[in-house]
């Protein structure tokens, strides 16, 4: 007969005696920070996705029937969006522009946002390395992971443009209005230069960023970054965690899993 003395004695035997379940899902939960200025360390964009693993046939169910029509398999597997979301920090700079002939300076600004129609995919395109994954920003069709297929091209996209203020002068809305990969809530970059006020629409480090890399061998993280920019002047840090949890560890907060 055996006797407990505590009744955290009890709950542990319980707690060794429950069945151990093993989920076959997983989930890769990527964290992003795109240094958007070499002179400015707090002009920052921040990313948060997280993808699930499934079979191609599941996202390509009509050449997976063809290709098994023929003896063949479609292998590898795509990640699916389960959610995304960005944030940017408010900036201002100055970059040197003439101004009628004369030394001037174009000022450039946009205020802190959030983004939730964030667009991301990914997959695992090599059947024999399950470890080599690529994913990447897109206003393409992108395949969610409860099975359904959006296309981010096709909803609405509604801009509001900058208030007007009475005895200010208004700011004029230039270059076009697209939806993107990442769209903030305020969409506006803002110009003032040579006695002219304009908004154009903010362009997201992210809009165009597409990641490949190979976990090491044993390991469910990766950490590492990119540069971008036209001289690779700016840098982009990547954490991806591949996880049993759908629950990404690092939600919407400033850090990183590996710090």
């Amino acid at each position: 007969m055996i006797r407990f003395r505590t009744l955290s004695g009890i709950i542990t035997l319980l707690i060794l005696l429950l069945p151990v379940t093993a989920s076959a899902d997983t989930w890769y939960h990527i964290t992003l920070k795109a240094f958007l200025d070499p002179r400015d360390n707090s002009a920052v964009e921040w990313a948060w996705v997280t993808l699930k693993e499934l079979p191609k046939r599941a996202a390509y169910p009509d050449q997976a029937a063809l290709i098994e029509q023929y003896g063949g398999e479609l292998r590898g597997n795509v990640l699916a969006l389960t959610r995304a979301s960005a944030w940017r920090s408010p900036h201002t700079k100055t970059v040197d522009n003439p101004c009628n002939g004369r030394p001037s300076v174009i000022r450039i600004s946009w205020e802190e946002s959030h983004a939730e129609r964030v667009y991301a995919m990914g997959g695992l395109d090599a059947p024999d390395n399950p470890d080599a994954i690529s994913f990447g920003f897109t206003t393409r069709p992108v395949f969610m992971d409860d099975g359904r297929w959006i296309d981010p091209a096709g909803t609405p996209y509604v801009v509001a443009g900058p208030p007007v203020v009475e005895g200010e002068p208004s700011e004029e809305m230039r270059g076009g209005w697209l939806l993107r990969a990442v769209n903030y809530h305020d969409p506006l970059k803002h110009y003032q230069h040579c006695g002219r006020q304009w908004v154009e629409q903010y362009l997201s480090a992210f809009n165009h960023f597409h990641f490949n890399d190979v976990f090491e061998r044993g390991d469910n993280l990766i950490f590492t970054q990119r540069g971008f920019g036209p001289r690779d002047e700016n840098n982009i840090v990547c954490e991806i965690l591949r996880s049993s949890s759908p629950l990404h560890p690092n939600w919407e907060r400033q850090t990183f899993s590996g710090l």
